[in-house]
């Protein structure tokens, strides 16, 4: 996996690349082995077009009709990107030999997808007992892998914890992944940098740790560590997109538009890089492109693409603000057909919409309406008191805020930051210094995106209290 990126570039590879492309344009046959083929489907799945993806592993499926590699391929193209569960059994029903790890794989993931995870840990448990102890060592590898995808990184831990390969690096980039994955940054962050000691010249542990530091609100080091997987790699996308967020989260959105310009440029015409450079457009107040360049992304995201309603969201709320209120709601609509959108958040987007378009009795009627479908979901209050924040309305915003705050619990980690600017538009500073402390404590990250315009650049989240107090001037 982490010299995944360096195959693709490898001269074996292109070579081929160009025989199967040279190939199809003189629409000819060709014959590459199913693995070479099952290759070239991942590369265009990861770089080009879904559709060039799903033409060259059917081929595949074709000439070699039985084999494993191209089936489990292709029953993750239908139940990743097509949502069809059924499509992707029949193609692993074809499978023959049915004693081949990947085949137990594809039987899993199937299971998690239907989110099955009792039955998938049933399964590989029998599995897990059938084998000999060398193929155990690394089913045990396999299997945690597969959940840590599938952010189950808890079943991910107790199946490396039967590995006894600690000191292996495969053994050790999963245990720093999981670490990740629950939360245990700080623990993360030393085993990449451990992995780093062997392997300096390893982008994908670059990544994995500039992550790690990321999450931390270590912002900085974080783009340090992006720049030196850069430097092994120019076009590390995974990389050229971190350090877009990490600049994005410390409000430097010029230079994050230049690094999501970027990314789309190493992944042409790709959905979310267009939808990365809409927002940070929008962030720059520059309405009018980002609407454009999140039209871009619309056109690129396929039907199934998971960012879809995102897009859908992102536009109406964007047509709103620039007075488009019927195109609005019909993006709003078109995210209403997303299934993955929670309805209370399509109320809170419409109520919005009605709030700008001067129906505000309308819009808060929504707004209370979403609160209590969702069962007052801190999540759902959340998003109120931000929109309501963006449009500007401080005092009903500061209201709705403290109605999340005020009974979240210990560990809530969002909201502080926009309470504590609305605090200081209120002149409210004594109630502003201490908001600022807990959002400085509890969400580093939201408060360089919040409030990282009122302190100096260079200056850590920890040292923002007592700045505030010796230079912010207060009203009071």
């Amino acid at each position: 996996m982490p010299q995944r990126g360096k195959f693709y570039e490898s001269q074996e590879f292109k070579e081929k690349l160009q025989i199967y492309e040279d190939a199809k344009k003189q629409g000819e046959s060709v014959y590459l082995e199913s693995d070479d083929l099952v290759d070239i489907a991942e590369y265009y799945h990861l770089f080009d077009s879904i559709d060039k993806s799903i033409e060259a592993v059917e081929y595949a499926i074709q000439l070699f009709p039985s084999a494993t590699a191209p089936l489990v391929f292709r029953a993750r193209v239908a139940f990743m990107i097509e949502h069809d569960v059924d499509k992707a059994k029949q193609y692993v029903d074809m499978i023959e030999d049915t004693t081949d790890l990947d085949y137990y794989y594809i039987k899993m993931e199937i299971m998690l997808v239907e989110n099955h995870v009792d039955d998938a840990e049933g399964y590989l448990q029998d599995v897990y007992a059938q084998l000999d102890e060398e193929t155990q060592a690394d089913f045990v590898i396999d299997v945690a892998a597969l959940y840590i995808d599938y952010s189950y990184f808890s079943h991910a831990k107790r199946w490396l914890d039967l590995s006894d390969e600690y000191e292996e690096d495969d053994y050790q980039e999963l245990k720093g992944e999981i670490a990740y994955g629950l939360g245990n940054y700080e623990e993360s962050e030393e085993i990449f940098n451990g992995l780093l000691d062997k392997d300096p010249f390893s982008s994908f542990y670059w990544n994995k740790l500039a992550a790690a530091q990321y999450m931390r609100g270590d912002m900085r080091t974080s783009i340090q560590s992006s720049e030196f997987a850069l430097a092994i790699d120019p076009d590390d996308y995974e990389a050229t997109l971190n350090k877009a967020n990490c600049l994005y989260s410390l409000g430097n959105y010029e230079e994050a538009l230049k690094y999501y310009e970027r990314y789309s440029y190493i992944l042409p015409d790709n959905a979310l890089g267009e939808m990365y450079v809409g927002m940070t457009l929008y962030n720059l107040g520059r309405v009018e492109e980002a609407i454009e360049r999140m039209r871009k992304a619309e056109a690129y995201a396929i039907e199934y693409d998971e960012d879809l309603h995102v897009i859908y969201m992102e536009l109406a709320y964007y047509l709103s603000m620039v007075g488009q209120y019927d195109e609005a709601m019909e993006y709003l609509e078109g995210a209403k057909g997303c299934d993955v959108v929670n309805p209370a958040e399509l109320m809170v987007l419409e109520g919005i919409i009605l709030l700008r378009s001067g129906k505000e009795e309308e819009g808060l009627e929504l707004f209370n309406k979403a609160i209590e479908s969702s069962a007052h979901s801190p999540v759902i209050i959340l998003r109120v008191a931000t929109y309501i924040y963006e449009s500007g309305i401080f005092s009903l915003a500061y209201q709705v805020f403290h109605s999340l705050l005020d009974h979240a619990a210990e560990d809530w980690r969002d909201g502080w930051s926009y309470l504590a600017y609305c605090c200081k538009a209120l002149c409210k500073d004594e109630e502003y210094l201490a908001t600022l402390s807990i959002a400085c404590k509890r969400n580093p990250v939201e408060v360089k995106v919040i409030l990282g315009h009122l302190f100096p650049e260079s200056l850590s989240t920890d040292e923002y209290v007592e700045y505030a107090k010796q230079h912010q001037q207060l009203t009071n």
